[in-house]
């Protein structure tokens, strides 16, 4: 008895060892993380010379220049910093209500309709969620010159339709876990399918529809690519792409773009951080 008594001390501090090398562990994860966030934002208040010979360091002369030079300066195509951002925030706007909206209603139909159709059309949309952009990048490309999609609106198409399989998938999953009698009972009442669909499912996907929505409005908002091969010019990253030409980099704008630009979404992200892993984690692992 005593020997069993003498163990647990030992058991308990082994397990309390245990916990101070994990933390320990994701303490220093964290810093690396966190690392690259720190470093651009320390660097946006030097000059390019002082970022090439120190690029680690503290500011020695902290200023905005930087911000302000971003601010006056003009990109290709004659757009502004400004003109960008708002050109930036409509494709987002834009792109992220249409997938949410056309997911969700896609999913609801496919996760309440029992037959073949329903799960070879789901399987569909759950096989688009592993294929590479690059494999459709130039079909694409033609096939928005031939629509005339070269713009902000056939752009924002062409992200519903890139976005909505992953984002059904999720809906799918999450939809499957909510009880079928709340709706029985709305139907009972005399609910229409779109009454019962906006007034009842739709609520309560709110933390699937909060991880969607912050993991599209990430992907859009940073977006390279699909910008640069439709618009060639107007988006935010297409601004500070500008900053690198082929004799001169100037590390000291493109910095303080960085910081500017990735604010609002830090900002969105910490607002919405709790539905993200609750959506996720509901919506992947019952899918």
């Amino acid at each position: 008895m005593s020997s069993e008594n003498s163990a647990l001390p030992r058991r308990a501090k082994t397990v309390q060892l245990g916990w101070i090398i994990f933390e320990l562990v994701m303490i220093l994860l964290a810093m690396i993380f966190i690392y690259p966030t720190i470093y651009i934002l320390i660097n946006s208040f030097k000059g390019t010379q002082e970022i090439v010979v120190n690029p680690i360091g503290l500011p020695p002369h902290p200023s905005f220049e930087n911000f302000i030079s971003v601010l006056q300066r003009e990109g290709a195509g004659g757009y502004t910093f400004l003109q960008s951002l708002l050109n930036t925030l409509l494709i987002t706007v834009i792109s992220v209500s249409g997938v949410i909206l056309i997911s969700s209603m896609a999913a609801y139909v496919l996760a309440r309709t029992k037959s073949k159709a329903s799960w070879v059309i789901f399987s569909i949309f759950a096989f688009f969620t592993v294929i590479p952009f690059q494999l459709i990048m130039v079909p694409l490309v033609v096939l928005a010159t031939d629509l005339q999609f070269q713009n902000i609106w056939g752009l924002s198409l062409m992200y519903w339709g890139l976005g909505a399989p992953a984002a059904v998938f999720m809906y799918h999953g999450f939809i499957k876990s909510i009880p079928y009698s709340l709706e029985e009972s709305a139907s009972m009442d005399g609910a229409s399918h779109t009454r019962l669909f906006f007034q009842i499912v739709l609520p309560l996907l709110t933390p699937i529809t909060a991880t969607i929505t912050i993991l599209d409005i990430l992907w859009v908002w940073n977006d390279f690519l699909l910008p640069y091969i439709i618009l060639k010019q107007g988006t935010l990253v297409l601004f500070q792409f500008n900053f690198f030409g082929q004799f001169t980099q100037d590390f000291g704008a493109l910095t303080a773009s960085l910081v500017m630009s990735a604010t609002p979404i830090i900002i969105l992200y910490f607002a919405m951080q709790k539905f993200i892993i609750k959506g996720i984690s509901a919506g992947a692992v019952k899918g």
